[in-house]
């Protein structure tokens, strides 16, 4: 029914079975999609398998020592642009100075945008109607029910990612009751805090002038008081630093009616990655101390 309310008076009326709107999703067999936080040179990622899409953090399209690596990725994979979550004048330069060049050179099937600032940042590319970009919204939009789906769906969203804040029952009825089609970050070390100040530069003095110290093999940690190790991202274009859980979460995918299953790597290599793809097409999930199985089954 619906019910409309006019002067102060409320009236029901009913609707037809002709006059429901219906929801229909496209339905197809379950992807796998991988966030690759961080490239590496030496890695050789033509041997990844089990993949349907490999999002990549912006940074690299415009940075020419990961271009073999860009072009063995487009070559085996559907690729996304991965838009950062904190964009100030540096990230704006670098977008607006090479996009043109970007989609020009690589195969870009879409965006997976962190906030509705990429949107507008997007604008003009997304008028380009010859491209068709997907557009994906990363766990970053905080989706916990339809009426946020729903929103998404009219910003012209394809594709939605559910937060990792969200407990089963949230999940559930997300997979249950959306007009989107889901995506569910079954797998990778869960960003804490996204911090537009870089803890590295603090500790080694790096201002006023960035010599770019952070910008090596180097792996930096945060220890709390239980001495957990918390991981902790530069992201070299900006004062913005990311610290990880300590614990990797780990889902079985096929507990839930999803479209897609992604998975975010941070450190590991060629053959963990695979192995983490196979478990997952496997129906099964990581264990040991290491792993948690994030907040499923805690209340919000």
């Amino acid at each position: 029914m619906i019910i409309y309310i006019e002067g102060g008076k409320i009236e029901v009326s009913k609707v037809e079975v002709g006059e429901k709107e219906v929801c229909e999703v496209e339905v197809g067999e379950k992807e796998v999609s991988v966030l690759l936080n961080v490239l590496h040179t030496d890695f050789d990622y033509s041997k990844l398998d089990g993949i349907d899409n490999v999002y990549i953090p912006l940074k690299y399209f415009s940075n020419v020592k990961y271009s073999s690596i860009l072009e063995v990725l487009q070559q085996k994979f559907k690729i996304y642009i991965y838009m950062p979550t904190i964009i100030k004048a540096n990230y704006r330069n670098l977008f607006y100075n090479n996009i043109e060049n970007t989609i020009e050179k690589y195969d870009i099937k879409g965006f997976v945008v962190s906030n509705i600032s990429n949107l507008k940042l997007l604008e003009n590319v997304l008028k380009n109607k010859s491209h068709n970009f997907k557009l994906i919204a990363n766990y970053t939009f905080n989706v916990f029910n339809k009426y946020s789906v729903d929103e998404l769906k009219s910003l012209g969203i394809s594709r939605f990612t559910i937060s990792p804040e969200a407990n089963k029952n949230i999940v559930m009825n997300l997979c249950n009751n959306s007009c989107l089609h889901k995506e569910l970050i079954v797998y990778g070390n869960t960003p804490l805090m996204n911090m537009n100040y870089c803890v590295n530069g603090k500790s080694n003095k790096c201002y006023p002038t960035c010599t770019s110290k952070c910008n090596s093999d180097n792996k930096y940690y945060l220890k709390d008081r239980m001495n957990m190790n918390f991981r902790v991202l530069f992201d070299n274009i900006q004062t913005v630093s990311t610290i990880y859980n300590s614990k990797i979460t780990s889902i079985i995918a096929d507990d839930f009616d999803i479209d897609c299953a992604r998975i975010d790597i941070l450190d590991e290599n060629i053959d963990e990655i695979n192995f983490v793809v196979e478990q997952i097409l496997k129906g099964a999930r990581l264990e040991g101390k290491e792993y948690t199985n994030g907040n499923l089954n805690r209340e919000i």
